[in-house]
Order: C-alpha cells, then sequence, then structure tokens
C-alpha cells in the first residue's frame, strides 16, 4: 500500500484524538476573537479556556450556512486579513455566497490532503490527469489542481465543458485519470458512444475522481464500466467536501470501503439532527465538522446538513481515519411533499437498479388542487422499450420506498438535460 504521509494516515486512533482535542482547544481561542463568534460563545456562557475535555465540546455552539450568508463577505475571518491569499466561495445563484478565504498555510494543508487522496485513491505519477471540475470561484477544481500537482503527476487543466474536446485530448494525450461530476463522467460516456468512440477499446482511463454533488452506488457503477475504469484495472472514487470547510477534503481510497477524513485536520461528529446528541455507532445522523488546521476563516462544528454513517474502524488499506461509509443524503436537498420527505438520492439508487433506465432523468414536484404531487421523467436506454407493466412494477417499487405515489413517464431519447457540472435534478413547480 502507497501513502504520501504515512505517519498521519496510519497513525493510532488515540493520538489522533489528542491531536485532535488539542488542535480543537487552539482553534476556539482563535474564534473567539471574531466578534460574531465571541457573541455566540457569550449567549451559551462559554469561554474557550473552558474547553479542556471531548465533553466541553459539546458545548461549542453550531455554525450553520445561513451565518456565512448573514456575515459575507469577511464577517467570519478570524485570522489576519493580511495574511490571505486566496478567496473562493459558491455561485451564489440561490441567494448570498458563501465565502472562503485560504492563507498559505491554509492552501498548503488543502493540498496535502488532497495529495493523501489521490495516492490513496491509486494515482500515481506516471499518470496523466484530465481535471474537469471548474476552474473558477468555485473551490472544487483547484482543490484537485493543488492535490494532483503535490502529488507530482501529468495535469491536463481542461476545467468543466467541451466534451468534443475533451474526448481528442484523452485520445490525443494517453489520459489514464479523469475527474469531474459523477453526473459529467455519465454524460462523457454517453457523449462518446454516440460519436463512435469506446472508453474500453479506444481510451485508457483507469481512474475517475469525481466529487461536487452526491453519487449514488447504482451510477458509480454504470461509470466504471462504461468509461473503462474497471475494465483498465482501477475505478471511480467519490470525493466529498464543502465550500464552508474549504473545497475537496476526503475521497475514497483503493479499497473502496468508505471516504476518508483526515482526523489531523478535520473533526467529524455524527448527530441527531433534532436532539444533537451523538447517534448511536453505524447510524445516520447528520455530520457535524470542525477545521481543526485552518488560521484564517476556521470553522468549529459546522452543521453541513448532510445525513452519513461513520465508520471509526482502521480501513484495509491501513489508514486509520474515520470513513464516510453511507451517504444518506443531504438534508437541503430532501423534498417535503406532503407531508413525506424524499430525498431524490433516494430515487436515483430504485432508478438506476433497473438497466433499462438511463441516468438521465429529473423529479418534477408539482401543485394540483392544493396538494402536492410528485412525478418522475427519465429516459430509457438506447434501443429498449418500456412497456406498461414495467412501469406499474416500478411505480409499486417507488411507492414502498418513497411512501408517495410518484408515477414515471417515459421522455424521449436526447429530450431531457445533460450537465457538464452539478446535475440539477428537482424541478420544483409548485407555487
Amino acid at each position: 500500500m502507497v501513502f504520501f504521509e504515512q505517519k498521519w494516515e496510519t497513525m493510532p486512533q488515540d493520538k489522533l484524538r489528542e491531536i485532535q482535542l488539542d488542535k480543537f482547544k487552539k482553534q476556539a481561542r482563535l474564534v473567539y476573537g471574531n466578534p460574531f463568534i465571541k457573541e455566540r460563545y457569550d449567549q451559551a456562557g462559554l469561554h474557550p479556556d473552558e474547553i479542556k475535555d471531548w465533553e466541553d465540546i459539546k458545548k461549542v455552539p453550531f455554525m450553520a450556512k445561513d451565518d456565512l450568508r448573514e456575515n459575507y463577505p469577511t464577517g467570519l475571518v478570524s485570522g489576519d486579513w493580511n495574511d490571505v491569499y486566496r478567496v473562493h466561495m459558491t455561485s451564489g445563484t440561490t441567494g448570498v455566497p458563501t465565502p472562503m478565504v485560504y492563507s498559505k498555510n491554509d492552501l498548503d494543508v488543502w493540498a496535502r490532503c488532497m495529495a493523501r487522496n489521490f495516492i490513496g485513491g491509486g494515482l500515481r505519477k506516471e499518470d496523466v490527469v484530465q481535471q474537469a471540475h471548474g476552474l473558477g470561484l468555485f473551490t472544487g477544481g483547484f482543490g484537485f489542481h493543488y492535490g494532483l500537482e503535490l502529488v507530482g503527476a501529468k495535469v491536463i487543466p481542461t476545467g468543466a465543458g467541451g466534451t468534443e474536446r475533451q474526448l481528442r485530448l484523452m485520445q490525443e494525450w494517453g489520459t489514464t485519470v479523469f475527474t469531474g461530476t459523477p453526473s459529467y463522467a455519465a454524460y462523457m460516456a454517453e457523449f462518446a458512444l454516440e460519436h463512435g468512440i469506446d472508453p474500453v477499446k479506444d481510451l485508457k482511463l483507469r481512474l475517475g475522481f469525481h466529487g461536487g454533488e452526491p453519487c449514488s452506488d447504482e451510477l458509480m457503477d454504470r461509470i466504471n464500466t462504461r468509461l473503462g475504469y474497471k475494465a483498465h484495472g482501477g475505478g471511480m472514487r467519490r470525493c466529498y467536501g464543502l465550500t464552508e470547510m474549504g473545497g475537496p477534503i476526503a475521497m475514497d481510497c483503493e479499497n473502496g470501503s468508505g471516504i476518508h477524513i483526515w482526523a489531523d485536520h478535520y473533526l467529524a461528529e455524527v448527530l441527531d439532527p433534532e436532539t444533537h446528541e451523538d447517534v448511536e455507532k453505524g447510524q445516520p445522523g447528520e455530520l457535524v465538522i470542525s477545521n481543526l488546521s485552518f488560521e484564517v476563516m476556521p470553522l468549529l462544528r459546522y452543521r453541513t446538513g448532510d445525513n452519513v454513517v461513520i465508520s471509526t474502524d482502521t480501513c484495509e488499506c491501513g489508514r486509520t481515519h474515520p470513513r464516510i461509509v453511507q451517504f444518506v443524503g443531504r438534508l437541503d436537498d430532501m423534498i417535503l411533499v406532503s407531508g413525506t420527505n424524499v430525498y431524490p438520492s433516494q430515487v436515483e439508487h430504485i432508478l438506476l437498479n433497473h438497466d433499462e433506465l438511463s441516468e438521465n432523468w429529473q423529479l418534477v414536484v408539482g401543485d394540483k388542487k392544493g396538494l402536492h404531487t410528485l412525478k418522475i421523467e427519465i429516459e430509457p436506454v438506447v434501443g429498449i422499450h418500456i412497456d406498461e407493466q414495467f412501469l406499474a412494477s416500478l411505480e409499486k417499487e417507488l411507492y414502498q420506498c418513497l411512501a408517495i405515489k410518484c408515477p414515471v413517464t417515459i421522455q424521449p431519447l436526447g429530450s431531457l438535460p445533460r450537465f457538464e457540472g452539478k446535475a440539477v435534478r428537482v424541478i420544483d413547480q409548485r407555487t
């Protein structure tokens, strides 16, 4: 097994816990210098010097996305503004952007975490990497780029889009690794086959590092097969991250047994979203993360809104850090339909279990005489005819899982949107 920083990646868990507690206490003193956060601590009756052990950490107030938006742009900076090297943020298409600023140290920590991810996922110096995450205000592309260069791989920074050119470059340069969103990877495979390129026969792709959006096991299996990752001896690795923690930070290793979160830089808690108590081992809960190493704008006890299951068992790869072993869904993505909670990831899991159905689908939420309705529009796989019996069986399966009626309509090939970035699966037509 190959490591980037073996000492840290395989450190005994009791030692990691000591490091986490020491770092958390230091970060709590740092953020207390921020007026907004100081007021939060004072309201909770907590001074950072009173944080002595793990139970005291539970007294620290939570942070959330609204806090960043309400304090946009620099209201949550706790370190020295003169140390800032870089500014990133979300697009802000649904409201005020979510910002993150970085010092030189912060960028170095980010790059090292990503280099660990890539080496753990099977990347080597000899690989030729086509980096198709967007390069701009979005954190993803730069986080991937820093880690790839630190490993020493040969990087072609294409950014997102230009699918025909992407495929041409793959053929010309013998690209072995592709990065981008999972939905773009699926579209890349579809586009290639439509243009007479068989990824298994005509390309050399062996690894895919894909993030920026949730990805079901079923979609990952299709990407592995259709882009040739498995055929060429590798596979797809899922990446997890969020702007509020600096960007992409965690990834699958070669064993595929979960997404490693680097405990020397991030403290991960899994809590009941209602009671805020720790969930039992192996149970799903909201992921709450603290940034232990950034020095300009670290956030402690940040509520991610992601519903996950985490394992703290040592991975077969030898890495001792906690792993996300199941991603149930993003609480922000959850749709409330007539009192029923629906996760788009649940829907994708059911749909892509059927080989007759393509990856091109959308969930339409509407109103009918004051009642909320739900329906699915999806394209079939090329050459497949979907009959009424199949649809009836599928709708029954959806009802058993979602506890709400969800009619399915088959759409003509090529009629639904394709995505070169994050996929938009939910069309909410409610007034």
